[in-house]
């Protein structure tokens, strides 16, 4: 399946397009560019999540953590966990992502590999992420299976689900192995600072087109201005108004992509009040202005 933008909820809960219930698994080629804004915004999923670099370099990033992932290498997300990956300078990115509930490798509720293998890493707060090199054997055998079970479930030749349960399931102790260390620490992050930092981006998300104050994005999350300065800066590297930006110019870039309303139209409906200053800023993160930005894209399409 082919992606090219994120369905989220209310609470910023990603709403996947997955048709089969009775096999929770959805593979998805991934170019980049093609999202509004050529990110992939904040969002999270209680699915686990592994993901493989087919092409470019992806700066992937969760609460605590953000690292630069290579062609050749790949991730693991951990269950419920809010992530964001953009690009890095060069070819663009394509992804090979795989997200799925870690029920199709657990087997029946309170088996042995529920409570022995997979609780141990996905009730693991401290393990948000892992990335994935092809220069450690353990590591490029995880890489090998993830690339294995995505191929399988691209095919859908009879009994796919059988390769791709089996592949994964093989990575999944890799995995279970590699994160030893950090299984083993028992260290827990804030899970009050997620919901926060959830709070505040909903917030953003819903407001975004008013005149906001870091007073009104704090106290969605009934913490000061301070507190909420430093939730931005430490979890998600930025700041609040950063993000704000960030975000009006990716619904403009989508409004420009999939509308006909003029420029100024969009500029105004996204919380831009002055539209050379959308100008400057649209082409400031996009590379392009607004106008060369539709015609890009209706090129593409």
């Amino acid at each position: 399946m082919i992606l090219t933008s994120l369905v989220l909820n209310e609470n910023l809960e990603e709403q996947l397009p997955r048709t089969a219930q009775a096999f929770p698994h959805l593979a998805c080629y991934v170019e980049m560019n093609r999202y509004p804004g050529g990110i992939v915004p904040w969002h999270w999923h209680p699915d686990i999540e592994f993901m493989y670099v087919l092409q470019g370099t992806v700066r992937l990033s969760t609460n605590n953590e953000c690292r630069t992932i290579c062609a050749g290498e790949g991730a693991f997300i951990n269950s419920n966990m809010l992530h964001y990956q953009e690009p890095a300078p060069g070819l663009s990115v394509i992804t090979l992502n795989q997200i799925l509930d870690a029920g199709l490798i657990a087997g029946a509720h309170k088996s042995v590999y529920e409570q022995k293998y997979v609780l141990p890493i996905v009730e693991c707060r401290e393990l948000e992420m892992m990335h994935f090199c092809p220069f450690a054997p353990g590591q490029r055998e995880i890489l090998r299976r993830i690339r294995s079970a995505y191929e399988a479930a691209d095919r859908e030749e009879p009994g796919y689900e059988f390769a791709v349960r089996n592949e994964l399931s093989a990575a999944w102790y890799l995995l279970f192995e590699e994160a030893a260390a950090v299984r083993k620490s028992g260290k827990l992050t804030g899970s009050q600072r997620e919901e926060r930092i959830k709070k505040m981006l909903l917030f953003i998300h819903e407001h975004y087109a008013e005149k906001i104050s870091l007073e009104m994005i704090a106290a969605a999350a009934s913490v000061s201005g301070r507190e909420c300065l430093r939730c931005f800066s430490q979890n998600l590297n930025t700041t609040p108004f950063t993000y704000l930006l960030e975000y009006r110019v990716r619904k403009a870039a989508n409004e420009l992509q999939r509308t006909g309303r003029s420029v100024t139209e969009i500029a105004y409906s996204c919380g831009f009040s002055d539209t050379s200053y959308f100008g400057r800023t649209f082409r400031k993160m996009m590379g392009c202005t607004p106008g060369e930005y539709r015609a890009l894209q209706s090129e593409k399409n």
